[in-house]
């Protein structure tokens, strides 16, 4: 499954996802008000989350936000998420990953496969690592040899 870049490129007008889109815009106001929300989205186009349109496009559901809707919690408080993305419930960056929840939903993309497959990736890469740290482990009979070698020296 290639991934476009960028992940989200518009805001595409049905019901669903139009809801999405007021409740992202709403999470971003509430949770690193107004200036805060606008830098995440300009963080989010630099990492080819969304495209120059949607962050334009949000900034217009930013502005829509009433007062009450902007900045009434705050950004390090710790954010609880869901499968698949539980393990940065807490963190720093769990803020972000709810964003990204937001985005996979207004895509209508399933986050779950994508999270799974780098999570493949990663035990591969480790068990390739483990590989290669048993390759230059000397084997046992070497050890063995070395070792009888050295008490008659």
């Amino acid at each position: 499954m290639p991934m476009e870049k960028p992940y989200l490129d518009s805001l595409e007008q049905s019901a669903g996802r139009t809801d999405a889109t007021i409740q992202w815009a709403r999470f971003l106001g509430e949770t690193f008000g107004t200036t805060g929300a606008l830098n995440c989205l300009r963080y989010y186009e630099d990492l080819n989350w969304i495209s120059p349109l949607v962050r334009k496009q949000m900034v217009s559901y930013l502005r829509g936000l009433s007062l009450r809707e902007v900045h009434n919690k705050r950004y390090d408080e710790p954010t609880t998420l869901e499968y698949p993305l539980e393990s940065l419930s807490g963190t720093l960056f769990g803020a972000h990953a709810q964003s990204l929840q937001y985005i996979a939903k207004i895509r209508d993309d399933d986050l779950e496969e994508h999270v799974m497959i780098a999570r493949m990736a990663e035990r591969r890469v480790e068990r390739q690592l483990d590989d290669d740290d048993e390759d230059d482990r000397p084997s046992e009979m070497v050890s063995i040899i070395r070792d009888s070698a050295s008490q008659t020296h």
